[in-house]
């Protein structure tokens, strides 16, 4: 493809991201799925492309109304090509596969454009962020908030774990070599190993044996510090497709069950077809109803530990997701903390006397995490704070992450991964199941 024809595709992948407010790679997949004809090299260039206008929204469209020139998906297209010093004239030409050119009166006061004028620009705006959820932020994050935002705007690694079912890292990284990937182990997960760029992994021979797994750091280490160890019954209550579940059954050396439950049936689909892969024999999987399902009841004390990584706005992921920060809004905030606090009432009965109660987010807001926890507490007298008996490879690096005893959070500046926050509970032993 011409890269007149690559940005005319990346027009219309923000057209369809603005008509339908479904996530950027959903509609980049369909997008690539019904164009067969498109090249990897041509998909990656078409998706940089979104990505960079997708992280860099907020700005684009300040410098664009700065000359009241509109913020639609051609003009955003327009402003990254003259951020490359593009010739927009020559690529914004009209031709068949070519974006069209601009009204003579638009090329004007285009020309005329000062991308520093961002510098005058209101402090959210720099950062990129929507500006109702930039107070919360920087409640959340003090002194680190304008380090995490720009964090936030860059291109998130790529991450695999490796399988101790199967394999170990010296022996996937060296296979990883052997087809002419660079990578480099981690310094928190005993299991990571990353890659700075994007690169095409399920294809390989490593991967379809079932060596490894595509998870980012963070999520690791939020199944590394759960401490879950063989013949313990455990619960994965929003497992999703079962990234944690996969890491904590090798922690588990396949022994003991854990139980992966979630509400969306083809999420559990998935994990189906991965733990055949990964060798994983001890996952049992539930459809849940809902919180509240008749199978929580049934299984009421059964569990030595259960993670509940709870549905939350996905404020440490936007690295990922840049899109969803363009989608979140204050009702869906009040919503979310209203779902967190049914699901951590309904999973609380999971636990076991004695037992160990993990509330996880991939989110950075107080409102979702501190606060929570805090809440829970008082009205559920017995659970208390567990300090978390931090693994040795965490402990070389306490500067990595934050750790206040019971709560450990990651993030993309500070930890280099996903944001993560994780609080640990216990439950009384004098409390009957």
């Amino acid at each position: 493809m011409r890269h007149a024809a690559q940005l005319q595709a990346t027009i219309d992948l923000l057209d369809q991201i603005e008509e339908t407010r479904y996530p950027a790679d959903r509609i980049m997949s369909s997008y690539f799925k019904q164009r067969r004809y498109i090249g990897s090299k041509d998909k990656a260039a078409i998706s940089e492309n979104l990505y960079t206008i997708l992280r860099n929204k907020m700005r684009f469209e300040y410098i664009l109304n700065s000359k009241d020139l509109g913020v639609h998906s051609r003009m955003l297209v327009a402003l990254l090509l003259k951020f490359e010093d593009g010739d927009l004239y020559n690529t914004f030409d009209g031709d068949k596969y070519s974006p069209k050119r601009l009204r003579p009166g638009q090329l004007e006061r285009f020309a005329e454009l000062d991308l520093n004028v961002i510098d005058s620009a209101p402090l959210h705006v720099q950062l990129n962020v929507p500006e109702w959820i930039a107070p919360k932020l920087e409640a959340a994050l003090g002194e680190r908030f304008e380090q995490e935002m720009i964090a936030t705007n860059k291109s998130a690694t790529t991450d695999i774990r490796v399988n101790t079912l199967k394999s170990s890292v010296p022996p996937v990284d060296q296979a990883l070599a052997d087809v002419g990937y660079v990578a480099h182990k981690t310094d928190l997960s005993p299991w990571a190993i990353r890659f700075e760029k994007r690169v095409a992994l399920f294809g390989l021979p490593s991967f379809k044996q079932g060596w490894f797994e595509v998870q980012d750091e963070g999520s690791q280490l939020l199944a590394l510090l759960t401490g879950v160890k063989a013949g313990q019954k455990v619960v994965d209550f929003c497992a999703g497709a079962g990234g944690k579940t996969l890491a904590m059954a090798a922690m588990m050396e396949n022994k003991g069950t854990i139980y992966a439950c979630d509400v969306h049936t083809r999420r559990l689909e998935q994990l189906g077809k991965r733990t055949k892969r990964a060798g994983v024999h001890n996952v049992r999987t539930h459809v849940l109803s809902s919180e509240h399902d008749k199978w929580v009841k049934k299984h009421a004390g059964y569990a030595d530990v259960v993670l509940l990584d709870a549905p939350c706005t996905g404020t440490g992921t936007w690295r990922r997701s840049p899109d969803s920060r363009w989608n979140l809004t204050q009702q869906n905030l009040d919503d979310l903390v209203a779902l967190q606090q049914s699901i951590l009432q309904s999973a609380k009965r999971l636990v076991k006397p004695g037992g160990r109660l993990l509330y996880a987010t991939c989110s950075m807001l107080n409102e979702e995490n501190e606060q929570q926890i805090e809440r829970f507490l008082e009205t559920n007298p017995e659970f208390s704070i567990d300090t978390f008996d931090v693994p040795d490879i965490l402990a070389k690096y306490p500067e990595r992450f934050q750790n206040s005893g019971h709560e450990i959070r990651t993030f993309p500046a500070m930890t280099g991964t996903d944001g993560f926050y994780v609080a640990s509970l216990r439950r009384s032993e004098e409390v009957d199941a």
